[in-house]
């Protein structure tokens, strides 16, 4: 599992609550830390670089670029948006002119709602690829934790890491490469039209 976090350099609690999350991660599984991304460019190009080593990777994202990665992420994998009506009702609540993007995801999307439904994580799985985004703000990840660790095992037993590895390991030998390879020339191919977009 590759951790990337997506912060804001002159902050110094976004910087502590990336060591955070990537130690409670860590107790599950073997967490491979990648540099920090301050920007959409870098964060997008670590993102495609992170996939041809590992098939999961978690963001860590902070709350000022949130939105921000959202879409960049919707224009790079071109997913469609719809409202998750159970989020957007918990928002509204509380913030009538809330932006839509708290509760928008992107169609397929695991969704790891927040208990308050701002900064919910989500994630994309496309096999044997898994990208899942969590909110670095307040440790609003901790309830999502059990979720994630679910999603990213596709079960609900007890974590075996020596068996994970051997199957990945397995799957990797027969589908992976030639996989991770067709899916990153599509990502990369779709960047510099993604990223003049985002970065207009």
């Amino acid at each position: 599992m590759k951790f990337i976090p997506f912060i804001d350099k002159t902050k110094a609690v976004d910087f502590t609550a990336a060591t955070t999350l990537a130690r409670r991660l860590n107790e599950d599984f073997k967490v491979n830390p990648a540099p920090p991304q301050y920007s959409v460019k870098s964060l997008i190009a670590a993102l495609s670089a992170a996939l041809d080593e590992e098939n999961v990777v978690v963001i860590g994202v902070t709350n000022k670029y949130y939105l921000k990665l959202k879409k960049a992420l919707s224009i790079v994998l071109k997913g469609e948006f719809y409202d998750n009506e159970a989020i957007k009702a918990m928002v509204l609540e509380q913030d009538k002119d809330a932006h839509e993007l708290y509760y928008q995801f992107m169609n397929g999307n695991v969704v790891f709602r927040s208990e308050d439904g701002f900064y919910s994580g989500y994630a994309v799985s496309t096999s044997p690829h898994k990208i899942i985004v969590l909110p670095l703000g307040d440790e609003k990840y901790a309830p999502m934790l059990k979720k994630v660790k679910d999603f990213v095992l596709d079960t609900g037993e007890e974590y075996n890491e020596a068996e994970v590895l051997k199957a990945s390991e397995t799957e990797s030998k027969k589908w992976a490469r030639v996989y991770a390879i067709c899916s990153l020339l599509s990502v990369i191919g779709a960047l510099g039209v993604a990223l003049f977009e985002v970065l207009r």
